[in-house]
């Protein structure tokens, strides 16, 4: 498929994600209708996009705006998802309303005909039973957010089944990047670097993951739409490598030119999971290849954090 004049919607196309998502297929010649109910989507992340785009401000549970939406497109890209769901304990009615949502989409994609691709996430396996950790790895998530993952997941695939829903599945690896509102793990250890502050790795640091710099999830998903081969997979995408938060600590100190030490907190360890992605499959069948390695991404990052520190305020 080429994208040169394709119709597309990005749900949450003001977000992280979305923004970076929306502006890599204007370059390739799409046109891109963002929807966006702007609770975390931010309009500054889009002002600067020109033309061939269209911004629709509602609720993905609002089943009209959604319809109205959907008309005439050709590929939903749904980066959507309510920031209060990754939090520990999430309010219901949040999760009931983004479920609504959901579903809302894949009605009309099927009524469209429209590719519906899915911004899943490795959080629907929960920890890891064996490394590398693949697409066939036991499914078993420990968080609410993990969990609204893998039930979209399931949706899709019964509708693919049932009702001839077109879609592809992403399991995107944590994703770092400018505009990247969440404080993940590397925009903590930049953001504290930018205050003159040490940071801090709990327990031995060998814990980690495989961070996703944001323009190669942008790759991985323009490498899933364009290829003949990529309806009705799922696909890991993921950064090239693990990284230990030792070793993420150390580069960021690197990057930062930081004289001061890392310090360890040996008694709190949050999470030791060590997440390594196995990308083999992506990499064979839709020839994606990440590009940008930790010191590249954090080094661009920071840039852009000393240039935008009021973005969080």
């Amino acid at each position: 498929m080429t994208l040169k004049g394709k119709k597309v919607l990005v749900t949450g196309g003001a977000g992280f994600l979305g923004s970076h998502l929306s502006d890599a297929l204007l370059k390739e010649g799409a046109h891109v209708r963002i929807l966006d109910i702007f609770s975390s989507g931010r309009h500054d992340n889009v002002g600067s996009f020109g033309r061939n785009l269209e911004l629709v401000q509602g609720d993905l549970a609002d089943k009209n705006l959604v319809a109205g939406a959907l008309q005439n497109i050709g590929v939903v890209i749904h980066t959507a998802f309510p920031m209060e769901i990754r939090m520990p304990n999430p309010p219901l009615a949040r999760v009931k309303s983004a479920a609504a949502g959901f579903l809302n989409l894949l009605e009309c994609c099927i009524k469209e005909k429209a590719l519906f691709v899915e911004i899943s996430s490795i959080a629907v396996y929960g920890d890891e039973k064996y490394l590398p950790v693949d697409e066939k790895h036991p499914m078993e998530p420990e968080t609410v957010y993990g969990v609204v993952k893998l039930a979209e997941e399931e949706f899709c695939r019964v509708m693919r089944k049932t009702q001839g829903l077109k879609t592809i599945i992403l399991r995107v690896a944590d994703i770092y990047g400018p505009r990247n509102t969440r404080v993940s793990v590397p925009i903590k250890f930049l953001h504290n670097a930018c205050l003159g502050k040490a940071n801090t790795v709990h327990g031995t640091g060998t814990q980690g993951r495989t961070f996703t710099y944001v323009s190669d999830f942008v790759k991985g998903v323009l490498c899933a739409v364009t290829s003949d081969k990529a309806e009705g997979e799922v696909f890991n995408i993921a950064g090239a490598r693990f990284i230990s938060m030792l070793e993420l600590a150390e580069t960021v100190k690197e990057v930062t030119v930081s004289h001061l030490p890392i310090t360890f907190d040996r008694e709190k360890v949050t999470d030791s999971r060590k997440l390594e992605i196995d990308i083999s499959k992506a990499r064979e069948i839709i020839k994606f290849n990440p590009e940008v390695d930790l010191a590249q991404g954090l080094r661009l990052t920071y840039e852009w954090i000393l240039k935008n520190m009021s973005y969080w305020k």
